[in-house]
């Protein structure tokens, strides 16, 4: 057996795990959906049991494994239908009342996307925030400038950027690409932007303007042109 055979073997044992873990979320939350189908509890209360109970699976995993946008969008309509079930209202409710954020009278629930950020920010606080860089802290930096080379982006916000011309399922490949995605689909800036720059400016060769930055119009009007009616 060849260290081909070795990785290939490696790989398909990586992503039977990924779908049983996968499969083992949705369970979950199908299961405390049904729960509370026909509570006592208040609405508050039940909605706050299910975010509890039935989401904490898919919170423990967010940061860790790549959710594809038909996978998010099918624990999307379930967690919607459980919110509808802790208002004791029918599948054939609007659902935008509890997508849509306070700000446009909608309820603002707890929703996939906003825990997968929410995670994804939190795993690379805990890093990047580190005085004393330790091997966790240095393994998150050189998966940065993997990420960066890949994408032709010079800075970490250049990336954020970039991920605007991309799709869900093209741009998140590692951790750092699906954060970007992320944080600009959800319309989120950093702080710590700056200081992750220049941490990485003595390992990470920078120019006035990458590639990425410097074609990226060019590319914009080209998605503009070929999307109908001028949408991207």
């Amino acid at each position: 057996m060849t260290r081909a055979d070795i990785w290939d073997i490696g790989a398909r044992e990586t992503a039977i795990c990924l779908r049983a873990t996968k499969q083992v979320v949705r369970q979950k939350i199908i299961a405390a959906r049904d729960l509370i189908q026909c509570h006592p509890l208040t609405p508050e209360l039940a909605t706050e049991w299910f975010t509890s109970k039935g989401m904490g699976g898919f919170l423990f995993s967010a940061a860790l494994i790549k959710w594809f946008a038909r996978e998010l969008h099918d624990v999307k309509r379930l967690c919607v239908q459980a919110y509808k079930n802790a208002w004791h209202l029918p599948r054939s409710t609007a659902s935008a009342l509890f997508i849509f954020p306070k700000t446009h009278a909608g309820m603002q629930s707890t929703l996939p996307m906003a825990v997968l950020t929410q995670e994804l920010l939190l795993h690379a606080q805990r890093c990047i925030m580190m005085q004393n860089e330790d091997v966790s802290t240095k393994i998150m930096l050189a998966g940065l400038n993997r990420t960066l080379d890949e994408w032709l982006c010079n800075s970490f916000a250049d990336l954020i950027e970039e991920m605007e011309l991309w799709k869900w399922d093209d741009a998140t490949g590692d951790f750092w690409s699906r954060l970007a995605k992320a944080l600009q689909q959800s319309n989120i800036s950093v702080t710590w932007a700056e200081q992750l720059h220049s941490r990485l400016a003595s390992v990470h060769t920078t120019v006035k303007m990458s590639w990425a930055a410097a074609t990226r119009s060019i590319r914009e009007c080209k998605m503009r042109i070929e999307t109908p009616e001028g949408r991207a």
